[in-house]
């Protein structure tokens, strides 16, 4: 099972963003390449949606994350201009355990519910307890098992 290497620095400004939007999901990514590793938060706007439409996003932003569509395309087309890869999505869990829900899954899997959009990346899971971040766990897809499985995550 692939590991997860994540530098220690990249973890803080993770911890760090999911304890300032404590009590609502954070969600971001970490793009890089062997050399390069950086943050890119993206806006939650779940509670946009969730005020515009209750009946369709019957969740807040205490349980549910959906990224800014322009931050997550601006992400992209940095990637694709520094030729750099999307190596890591995460996001936090205010108040719970960090496991990898059935939502988390749905997100992940978003064009076919077998297979996941993007079966390279890592994801990252962060329990946030009382404002306070508890534990992270990475997440990636075993292919043997059709699903994700919690694998080892290394901060250096």
């Amino acid at each position: 099972m692939k590991t997860v290497t994540i530098a220690r620095g990249t973890l803080d400004q993770m911890m760090g963003q999911a304890e300032r939007e404590f009590p609502f999901e954070c969600c971001g990514f970490v793009i890089g390449d062997d050399v390069v590793e950086e943050v890119r938060p993206i806006r939650n706007t779940q509670n946009d949606r969730h005020s515009e439409d209750p009946a369709r996003f019957s969740r807040d932003a205490r349980t549910a994350f959906l990224m800014d569509p322009k931050g997550l395309l601006a992400v992209l087309n940095e990637v694709d201009r520094r030729k750099l890869a999307v190596k890591i999505i995460y996001h936090s869990h205010p108040d719970h355990d960090a496991y990898f829900s059935a939502t988390d899954r749905a997100q992940a899997c978003s064009f076919d519910p077998s297979e996941p959009d993007y079966p390279d990346i890592a994801y990252i899971v962060m329990s946030v307890r009382d404002g306070k971040f508890a534990r992270a766990v990475a997440f990636v897809w075993d292919a043997g098992r059709k699903d994700f499985a919690e694998t080892q995550l290394i901060v250096s």
